[in-house]
Parts: structure tokens; C-alpha cells; sequence
């Protein structure tokens, strides 16, 4: 039943990028949040509610189009949208021509901090926590947190968790939300105050569940690596429960969140890479390797990914920024993007088409836990379905110029051969231990060393006999990693030797 459910949901996720789906999920809780108001479940009238709206939304794109002039940078086009959408959801509406300038403010506030408060991209705070705590701070306008109320709960819950499937950081928020629940919990114990009513409040009538969902998993403002963002979650539901009072400042949950993204901000990478394209190779009609050369050396581990954005984009829904694993290796002097193209392409996608030598690309947001571990080489599997080889070709790069001598099989899927890419590299990793198995789903058509067939628990068992020995990484699309990992798991491998690295939506 619950496989029934989520296959037609993963479906539609696949299908949508992370910013996009956040914008609609944001218009849509708006919509709501209009309609309550005209039916008279919230103080604000319905004219307020618009007015405030199209105020943040005309304040926030209207400062982002200034600064991205001024500083002659490409911004995302959809960034300045979400940030007036959360403003909107979390800010009391304008009931006053002095409100209507502080929302005005507000919008110009949070889209002026991403280029202001900065560093190679890094953001200092979420935008929209900032502001909301500055027009707080001053008495300009009041953080009342409508979207928390308790009529909105079901909507907040459903949207706000298709949106942690989508960027799959349900172990922070889960530290998150675990840590304010227990918390509150025990404050309401040891305060002896009325525990099921206080709890009840707390969980659906608060701003727990958009806090968590929403902005917490602001990808520009947490942590990059898995064991910092579980601290980051515990860290910030520390904050939000206890609403601890230092000097005149309260810590509100907006203020959680910013001391929370003072602990992101140290503890992540903070550079911004303008990337110069070197070479353009073509691997197939759909499938190409772009090189690039960096203005500036960065550390990275073999597997990671960074967020990429290009200049002059064609708007459209999808924006102009994607996020693509590194496929060159930490050893190489330059940065190498492996991309597919689909019809029909987005604007991002077309625009990089059309990239000749000496073009440029934006790099930041170092982030991903699809890594090798310090001793896990030595006895590992990795199966790629299609550009999903991309972070093995960083692997195997390291291994091989590294000089590790590894016990690695190379399970290779695609369903046309002509679209095996970094095969050159896969062969020269043979003189570390790495064997490559190139797996051609498509009948009729065969590779040299390769298998004709489609993956499965007994294909698995064959090519792979000691499975149940092995560490294993699967990289590719959403319905071919789930499926890849229960056939491990139909073998016998343990849950805990199986990572996984999706793509979708770009």
C-alpha cells in the first residue's frame, strides 16, 4: 500500500527541481493562508493579505535585480521568490501605510543579505529569518508566525515533507524535531504545567513544523556533511524549545534559526569557483563531458557535488542553478561535469549547450556524504545507472592516481552502449583493483566487455558472489537505486553497507 502511494509521488518528484518545488509549495500554503482569510479563520482581511504579498514579492525581486547588477553576478532566478513567499507566511500582514513600508523593508532586507552578508556564496542567515528578526528587533512590524496556527497544520505537514523527500534531509530534520519535542516535553513536566494541551499546542499550533520543513533546509544556510547537519538540527530544536531570553533578546524561533546558521556557517566550505570551460567532449548524441579550469584550487572530497549556476539563463520554472556531482578527481587541476540531456531540455540545459570554450560557470555549496571512507575502498561494489557514474569517476580517479590498491567491482548500466562514458579512466583503475562490468539493458546491441541483461537479485548474486562482504554505492535514478538496493537487501547485504546517491529533477 505504501509503495502504491509513493511510486506516483517520487514519480512527480523526479520530474521537478528542488527550487521549484519549494516555490510551489510556498504559492500553494499562500493560497491558503488567502482563502482562511476570506473565510474568516484569521485576523487579517483578505485585501491585507494580498497587499502584504505582492508588496514582499515587488520589494524582494526589485533589490535582487539591483545588487545582481551592481556586483555583476548571476543569481537564482527563482531565490528572491522564495524568501518573499516565506516572508509572506511568517510576517503579520500590512494593516497600515507604516506596516506596508516595514514589509517593503523587509523584502529589500532579505534579498539584499544574500549578497551582503556573503562569502563566495555562502550565506551568513536564511534571508527571511533575518529580516523577519530585524523588523522584530526594531518594532516595525511583528514575526506572528500565521502559517503555524493550527488550521494550517495538514497543509504545512503534507507540503513541507514532499519537499525533505525531495532534498532527502529527513535525518536533520528528524534531529530537529526530536529534540524540541523532548524539550518541551520535559519543561512542561518539571514546570507542572497542563502536559497534553501544552504538548498538543506545541505540535501543530506553532511554527515547529514549517521551521523544520522549510527553512531549516535551506540548502545555502546548513551544514554540508550529514554528522554537522544532525548537530545543527539538535542545536537549533535546543533554541526554539527553550526560548531562552539573553539580555533584550528573546530567542524567538526566527533567532534559533540565525544562531543555528552562525554553527552552519563555520563549519562549512566557503568558496565560490568561477569556472572557465576548457573542452566540451562528446560521449553520445545526449551525453557529453564539459572541463573546466577554476579560478582558484578547492579541497572536495571524490563524490561530492557543488550548485551550479549559469548567466543568462532564459527564465523559465526550473531556474538557472542545478546541482551536479563532481566527476573529476581532487587530484586533477580541473573540474569536470558529466551531463545527459533529455528532450525536452530546460533553459539551463539548452544555455549549456550552447557553451563554447572559454565561457563561465558558477560553483558553491560544497556538499554530500556520497564519499569513500578512509579504509572502505578495500572491499567495495559500485553500481552506476546512466550519468550516475559520475562520482564513481572521481573515485576510481582518486584511487588510481592516489596509488590505493582496492578490491573494487564496477557494475556500469545503460541502455545504450554508446553512452558508456569515462571508460578510459574505468580501465586504467584495473592496476588498483578496480574491475569494471559494463551492463547494456537494451537488446540487440553489445559493447566490448560487457554484459547483455537488466539488474536483479540473481544477476547480482552472479556477477557479484560475495555481496554480503562488500561496502556498496549506487548512484543513478531515483526508481533504479530503490530498486538496486532491494535486490541487496534480497541478498543479504546489510542496510548499513548499502549508500545511495539519487538525481531527479534537473
Amino acid at each position: 500500500m505504501l509503495k502504491t502511494i509513493s511510486e506516483p509521488i517520487n514519480a512527480v518528484l523526479n520530474r521537478i527541481t528542488m527550487y521549484r518545488l519549494v516555490v510551489y509549495v510556498l504559492s500553494l500554503l499562500a493560497a491558503i493562508g488567502i482563502g482562511a482569510s476570506m473565510l474568516g479563520r484569521l485576523s487579517a482581511s483578505p485585501t491585507a493579505m494580498v497587499v502584504s504579498l505582492f508588496l514582499l514579492l515587488g520589494s524582494a525581486f526589485i533589490t535582487d535585480f539591483s545588487f545582481s547588477k551592481l556586483f555583476d553576478v548571476p543569481t537564482n532566478n527563482q531565490s528572491w521568490l522564495i524568501t518573499a513567499l516565506i516572508l509572506f507566511l511568517i510576517v503579520h500582514p500590512a494593516t497600515s501605510s507604516a506596516s506596508a513600508v516595514a514589509l517593503i523593508l523587509g523584502g529589500a532586507i532579505s534579498s539584499a543579505s544574500k549578497f551582503l552578508l556573503a562569502r563566495n556564496a555562502k550565506h551568513f542567515f536564511n534571508p527571511a529569518a533575518l529580516a523577519a528578526t530585524i523588523l522584530g528587533l526594531t518594532g516595525l512590524q511583528s514575526t506572528t508566525w500565521w502559517i503555524g496556527s493550527a488550521i494550517f497544520w495538514p497543509f504545512t505537514l503534507v507540503l513541507g515533507l514532499l519537499v525533505v523527500r525531495k532534498i532527502r534531509r529527513f535525518p536533520m530534520v528528524l534531529s530537529f524535531v526530536a529534540t524540541a519535542i523532548v524539550t518541551q516535553a520535559l519543561s512542561f513536566s518539571l514546570g507542572q504545567q497542563a502536559f497534553g494541551s501544552n504538548m498538543k499546542a506545541a505540535l501543530i499550533s506553532s511554527p515547529l513544523i514549517f521551521l523544520a520543513t522549510i527553512m531549516l533546509t535551506e540548502p545555502a544556510t546548513m551544514p554540508p556533511r550529514l554528522n554537522k547537519q544532525l548537530v545543527f538540527g539538535v542545536f537549533v530544536g535546543i533554541l526554539y524549545a527553550t526560548a531562552w531570553q539573553i539580555g533584550p533578546l528573546i530567542i524567538y524561533p526566527e533567532v534559533a534559526l540565525l544562531l543555528g546558521n552562525v554553527y552552519a556557517y563555520l563549519v562549512s566550505p566557503k568558496f565560490r569557483l568561477r569556472l572557465e570551460l576548457q573542452e566540451v567532449q562528446r560521449i553520445s548524441d545526449r551525453v557529453y563531458n564539459y572541463v573546466f579550469k577554476p579560478d582558484q584550487p578547492f579541497t572536495f572530497l571524490p563524490g561530492q557535488y557543488m550548485e551550479w549556476t549559469l548567466a543568462g539563463v532564459p527564465y523559465d520554472s526550473r531556474g538557472n542553478r542545478r546541482t551536479f556531482t563532481i566527476a573529476s578527481s581532487p587530484t586533477e587541476n580541473t573540474v569536470q561535469l558529466g551531463i545527459k540531456y533529455y528532450e525536452p531540455a530546460s533553459s539551463f540545459k539548452a544555455a549549456m549547450a550552447q557553451l563554447q570554450p572559454g565561457d563561465l560557470l558558477y560553483a558553491s555549496q560544497l556538499g554530500g556524504n556520497f564519499t569513500l571512507g578512509k579504509h572502505d575502498h578495500q572491499k567495495l561494489a559500485l553500481i552506476a545507472g546512466g550519468i550516475g557514474v559520475t562520482p564513481f569517476r572521481s573515485m576510481v580517479k582518486y584511487l588510481t592516481d592516489s596509488g590505493i590498491q582496492s578490491d573494487v567491482v564496477v557494475l556500469y548500466v545503460v541502455s545504450d552502449p554508446a553512452e558508456l562514458a569515462y571508460m578510459t579512466e574505468f580501465e586504467a583503475a584495473r592496476q588498483v583493483g578496480v574491475t569494471t562490468i559494463p551492463i547494456i539493458t537494451q537488446t540487440g546491441v553489445s559493447a566490448p566487455g560487457a554484459i547483455t541483461g537488466k539488474l536483479s537479485t540473481n544477476l547480482l548474486s552472479s556477477l557479484i558472489p560475495d555481496a554480503v562482504q562488500r561496502t556498496f554505492y549506487i548512484s543513478g535514478p531515483n526508481v533504479m537505486v530503490d530498486a538496486t538496493k532491494a535486490y541487496l537487501q534480497d541478498l543479504g547485504v546489510a542496510t548499513s553497507s548499502i549508500k545511495t546517491d539519487h538525481f531527479s529533477g534537473y
